[in-house]
């Protein structure tokens, strides 16, 4: 069984229509590129979001198509410049927070992007990186070997390795992977000092033996590991007490940094005195490592542990204004109660007329809808095929229609009698209300000159139709 998933195409078309989508793909249409971007985005947004900030524009600038992207309403009162800075430094902490995996993003283009945000290189930095690792012979398998094959300089392999990830692949099934390789830690805690060895051998009680001490990380670090696992296994079983059948949202939802006070752990790194060994460490000038040590105790029990929260389904209450969007392509700034919206009558019933706006959104305008007075029949108002400028009474995210009105009573309502979603921007705390009453009387005198004009031109329009309905001359 295949399950389907919406995923937001905001992205996927930019991609489409983009040069370095026809670079790749030239040969395919743009609907097929938009679709390769779509399931790329959904399994690694990071990663496609870096790719569409990686390529310049005429004037040298990177992320010049994320300008397009709507990310708020009022993201166009920004200077451009500020925007892209913004956009740049957030994608930079978030890259640094996931890391990267070096052979992967080196044999695949449209990963390349994730290589510019990681600390240490940049655009230049990483697009040498790149070839260097893509012209040598098979992957790279430690990540001393970046520096000791010369794909960095030190001063670079310092800053940027340990965001740098060495994952199991295929190319890779027969050699030795250092299990530390794959964590936030510093190679200079593990290969320059061996103290995270040293931390292990004392956690399991073993005698430290050089030949041993991969072992010996690999077992402090399942040990640390299953203690999670204890840990999540006795927090479920309380939620089920507590909740029900609620396993999934307690596995989203817990955070062993956070829920797990410090006497529940039984890790065996958690019991050694990983203070007071730095703390010796710094009294024979050896360098401060209280940090490094820290970092070490989470990375042994959650190895780059990813903050990101999965893709969750579109189901539910807490779901509903995000389906809406992606099936609609509407929100709640642009299409709610009070705004005036065109559209095409497609058939009228005994209850009302069915209208299509603009997006094939469906809409219905209810018989008492249809004017001021009573109506008897929806054909004495409109008729089919005619266009339409109605009001938006109600957006029905559930059912994905729209109620309607054509009563001038609603079109001279004021647009703040109207409910205001909550999903919007509130108001802040000094907003000129003085200004807005201006503004809204201003708004009003055009609103009726618009409605006298609507009513002169059904006047003369007779059984021809007008802009926005109304009776029928007989």
């Amino acid at each position: 069984k295949c399950n389907v998933e919406l995923v937001e195409d905001k992205v996927a078309q930019l991609y489409g229509r983009s040069v370095r989508g026809q670079k790749e793909f030239p040969d395919f249409p743009v609907n097929h590129k938009c679709s390769i971007a779509v399931a790329r985005h959904a399994k690694d947004p990071l990663a496609e979001l870096t790719y569409t900030w990686s390529v310049a524009s005429d004037s040298g600038v990177f992320g010049t198509e994320m300008l397009y992207l709507n990310i708020h309403p009022l993201q166009q009162l920004l200077p451009k410049s500020m925007l892209l800075r913004e956009y740049e430094r957030v994608l930079c902490d978030v890259t640094a927070e996931v890391g990267a995996d070096i052979n992967t993003t080196c044999s695949c283009d449209h990963l390349r992007g994730l290589l510019m945000f990681i600390p240490g290189l940049g655009p230049r930095k990483a697009a040498n990186l790149k070839q260097m690792v893509s012209d040598s012979t098979g992957a790279v398998s430690r990540r001393r070997d970046l520096l000791e094959q010369r794909l960095m300089g030190p001063v670079v392999y310092n800053n940027a390795v340990a965001f740098l990830r060495i994952k199991q692949t295929d190319q890779m099934v027969d050699q030795y992977l250092h299990p530390l390789d794959n964590t936030r830690l510093h190679p200079a805690i593990y290969i320059q000092h061996d103290w995270a060895v040293k931390i292990a051998f004392d956690a399991l009680e073993r005698e430290n033996v050089k030949a041993k001490a991969t072992k010996a990380l690999m077992d402090a670090m399942s040990d640390s590991r299953q203690d999670v696992e204890r840990l999540l296994d006795l927090t479920q079983r309380e939620w089920e007490e507590r909740y029900g059948g609620t396993l999934d949202r307690c596995r989203k939802e817990w955070d062993p940094r956070v829920n797990v006070p410090l006497t529940e752990w039984r890790d065996k790194v958690g019991d050694l005195d990983l203070e007071a060994f730095a703390n010796a460490i710094e009294s024979k000038n050896h360098g401060r490592w209280h940090s490094h040590f820290e970092m070490l105790l989470w990375e042994f029990r959650l190895p780059f542990a990813d903050p990101r929260k999965p893709m969750e389904p579109l189901t539910g209450d807490n779901q509903r204004d995000k389906l809406f969007n992606l099936v609609t392509g509407e929100s709640d700034q642009t299409l709610r109660p009070g705004k005036e919206v065109t559209g095409k009558v497609m058939a009228n019933g005994d209850f009302g007329s069915r209208v299509k706006l603009e997006g094939d959104i469906p809409a219905f305008i209810p018989l008492r809808n249809l004017s001021d007075e009573h109506v008897e029949s929806a054909e004495d108002i409109v008729s089919a095929n005619q266009l339409i400028t109605a009001i938006v009474t109600q957006v029905k995210k559930d059912h994905m229609t729209v109620d309607l009105s054509l009563r001038m009573e609603d079109f001279r309502r004021e647009p703040s009698s109207w409910e205001r979603p909550s999903t919007l921007t509130p108001f802040d705390p000094h907003f000129d209300n003085t200004a807005a009453a201006r503004i809204d009387e201003e708004n009003k005198k055009k609103r009726e000159a618009h409605i006298e004009a609507l009513q002169v031109a059904l006047g003369r329009g007779g059984d021809q139709g007008g802009a926005s309905g109304g009776r029928k001359k007989r």
